[in-house]
């Protein structure tokens, strides 16, 4: 069944020029990856908009030079844009919304460069959507739709299931999910301090505890609130020596308290 997919996805591709939407994650990276050796022309784009670290785009940058992807990152920083960030600012509610609509309205002016270069119009963008984000709260798939961006995996039927076993398959890293700096900042509105507050906490916390699953530092009102997985949280052992150093460093990055949600994952 999963080969009987991966055959359809490849034949996705063939004879087109595609666009992929890249961020490294291991949904886009199966897609650039199957679009880069069936199709007829492949260019991965990565947009630096401001909300990732600077070690997510490297790792992303790193990704495609080992799977041989065609890769071009644009740096586009939301945060000075004052129409962008507004826009975001005044309803994070649906923040996800808003980045995709730029992102999509960046990676269509790139379709109609690669149009104007003579590789002709019959150009295709397509993202990493898997099935089983249809039937999760995704704003940013609105976005996309609207500007008619094509989700391979998600029309094929492929779960995220399905995909870890044929990146495996295809001997792809599995690498770990690389989420939006802005999606950590709970309350309005996202600036660069807090970001970088984030980055900071989250850097800091991985190292120091050894961190390698899931975990998050969410900034609420200038308070930090982990969330972490519950196969993880015993690296915290409630030790008061460790517990004093984490709450120290935070609050030498910013932070007026930090909490720790139960509410683990």
């Amino acid at each position: 069944m999963l080969m009987e997919k991966y055959q359809k996805l490849k034949d996705y591709f063939k004879g087109k020029k595609v666009i992929v939407s890249y961020s490294g994650g291991i949904d886009s990276s199966l897609v650039a990856k199957v679009s880069s050796d069936n199709a007829k022309y492949t260019l991965a784009i990565t947009l630096n908009n401001g909300f990732f670290s600077e070690d997510a785009v490297n790792n992303v940058i790193e990704r495609a030079k080992k799977h041989n992807i065609n890769h071009k990152v644009i740096t586009l920083n939301y945060m000075d844009s004052e129409n962008i960030i507004s826009k975001i600012n005044n309803d994070l509610k649906n923040r996800c919304y808003y980045c995709k609509k730029f992102m999509a309205e960046e990676l269509l002016k790139e379709k109609n460069k690669l149009s104007n270069d003579a590789i002709d119009d019959d150009i295709i963008i397509v993202d990493g959507t898997n099935y089983d984000d249809l039937f999760e709260d995704r704003p940013g798939m609105m976005a996309y739709k609207e500007y008619n961006i094509k989700s391979p995996l998600a029309e094929l039927k492929f779960s995220k299931n399905d995909i870890i076993n044929l990146s495996k398959y295809l001997n792809l890293d599995i690498p770990k999910k690389d989420t939006c700096l802005a999606t950590r900042v709970l309350n309005p509105p996202i600036t660069k301090d807090k970001l970088k507050m984030v980055e900071k906490a989250e850097r800091f916390l991985a190292s120091f505890l050894n961190i390698e699953g899931y975990f998050r530092v969410r900034h609420f009102y200038g308070i930090a609130i982990i969330e972490i997985n519950k196969e993880e949280v015993y690296k915290f052992e409630m030790d008061i020596d460790k517990l004093k150093t984490i709450d120290k460093k935070f609050r030498e990055i910013g932070f007026k308290k930090c909490l720790l949600d139960i509410n683990l994952k």
